[in-house]
């Protein structure tokens, strides 16, 4: 036999279907979030690979760039002060979009197969001496996710790491 919902039977239902839609709500605005974080992250990306594409071009453009540059990734020793400020705000962007790279690939937002082909191109074209000095010499300001991944990169050893004054 069918009993009738009371006033508190009909209360209970209420709450219920309230606390689903609360659930589902936040659920709604969870996936929301994250698809707008993503967005932001590949408009960051995009935006850092047209400003390094754009350092490449002139770089190439510049014969005198372009012999500072090629000094700088393989003897930056041989570099004045001068010259090794200029080869670092050309190396620290690039070390910057392969650990962006590289932290994109940790968040699953790049595939396992993307992220081989860039680290491929990355370990080819920026894997100099050059480019492990300015790390070191700057290695604080990177994340700690990619602190292992460039040691390995490097092949730092313990002893190489400047320590603080």
């Amino acid at each position: 036999m069918a009993q009738k919902l009371g006033l508190a039977g009909w209360a209970s239902i209420a709450e219920i279907i309230g606390s689903v839609a609360v659930v589902a709500s936040l659920i709604f605005v969870g996936l929301e979030l994250r698809r707008a974080s993503e967005q932001l992250q590949l408009s960051s990306d995009i935006d850092a690979d047209l400003t390094n594409a754009g350092l490449s071009i002139r770089i190439a453009e510049s014969r005198e760039l372009s012999d500072l540059v090629y000094r700088g990734e393989r003897d930056p020793e041989s570099l004045t002060d001068q010259e090794m400020d200029r080869f670092t705000n050309i190396a620290l962007p690039r070390l910057a979009m392969w650990e962006n790279t590289y932290d994109s690939y940790l968040l699953g937002n790049l595939s396992e197969t993307d992220w081989k082909a860039w680290d491929t191109f990355y370990r080819a074209r920026w894997n100099w001496p050059g480019y492990k000095y300015t790390y070191l010499q700057y290695r604080i300001g990177f994340g700690k996710r990619s602190l292992g991944y460039f040691a390995d990169v490097f092949e730092i050893d313990e002893s190489e790491i400047p320590r603080e004054p």
